[in-house]
């Protein structure tokens, strides 16, 4: 055998030995690899196993932290509860021949505060309980809780009202849901409370909260006041010890004053109106211009205003559940 042929087969020897070397490196390297896989797939398995033989949901460390803040909760909805609460409805039965009586105590009671405070009120002002203060009349045993809820929502709001100096109140009304059912029989009553019929749970209330949590009567007043008397009663619902929420406002000013709006005014040089010309010569420009607080034209007018106010009862026993 030649030389030349001997180094050739050295030669493919040699790389045979190279490619065998790193195949056998590249073996080993996957092993570790198939290994480390096979470790992270058991460790999977028994932390899969783990899951499987316990309870999946809640975790001990989820209930830990539910029952720290239903803790939480529970002290907050009773401190809430007990300010909803500060001035609950008196819930004593009292018998329908009462109502009457109790209707006229509110009433006159309600005129004495009416007269010490200055506030005027209609010669006849029986907010919405007419039949009762003066006709005489004894509801059905059915009616006389809410009545009773109604008649103590309306002392709530006058206490209000009174209490802001307002100058006069000139009506109040409440939900009359003593309607006559054409299929109740007919039995002797008052001529001037129609026939009863059976409270459903739409006249329970003005309206009823979730499950009887809350219950809303809705009483509505008119009554006039200057701007800062306005503001006083919306600031005294507001904090007022038992729970009110003003869902509607309306306002009128009770003189003319206004049809004369700014735009009006400043064209007034333009316009016949001898007034619109003195207010936009005299005081909107030149050396003796009024400022913005002196051209107040209205602020100290009385103003009429509209309100409904619903008045929460709140259910003790729906509160604490």
């Amino acid at each position: 055998m030649s030389l030349r042929t001997n180094k050739l087969l050295m030669t493919v020897g040699g790389i045979c030995c190279v490619i065998l070397v790193v195949e056998v490196v590249l073996l080993v390297i996957q092993g570790v690899r198939l290994s480390a896989a096979r470790k992270g797939y058991a460790a999977l398995c028994r932390s899969r196993e783990r899951l499987v033989q316990r309870d999946p949901y809640p975790s001990a460390g989820n209930v830990r932290r539910v029952e720290e803040h239903l803790d939480d909760l529970s002290y907050y909805i009773g401190e809430l509860a007990g300010e909803l609460n500060g001035d609950p409805f008196p819930a004593e039965a009292i018998e329908a021949a009462e109502f009457s009586a109790r209707t006229q105590g509110v009433i006159e009671r309600f005129r004495k505060k009416a007269v010490q405070a200055g506030v005027e009120l209609p010669e006849k002002f029986e907010v919405g309980f007419s039949r009762y203060a003066s006709g005489g009349a004894v509801p059905e045993m059915d009616y006389v809780l809410r009545l009773t809820r109604q008649l103590y929502s309306v002392e709530r709001v006058a206490d209000v009202l009174v209490q802001s100096g307002v100058h006069s109140i000139t009506a109040m009304t409440r939900d009359v849901f003593e309607v006559a059912d054409p299929d109740t029989p007919r039995r002797r009553r008052s001529r001037n409370l129609p026939a009863a019929r059976k409270l459903t749970q739409e006249s329970a209330a003005s309206w009823t909260g979730p499950g009887g949590l809350y219950y809303v009567e809705q009483i509505r007043v008119t009554f006039t006041a200057d701007e800062k008397g306005v503001w006083r009663v919306l600031q005294g619902f507001s904090r007022a010890p038992h729970f009110m929420r003003i869902s509607a406002f309306g306002h009128r000013t009770l003189t003319d004053i206004m049809q004369y709006s700014p735009t009006a005014v400043k064209r007034g040089g333009e316009s016949d109106d001898e007034a619109l010309k003195y207010l936009a010569e005299g005081i909107l420009s030149g050396e003796n211009a009024l400022s913005r607080p002196e051209r107040i034209i209205a602020g100290n007018d009385r103003v009429a205003v509209e309100l409904a106010v619903d008045v929460y009862h709140f259910n003790p026993e729906g509160m604490d559940e």
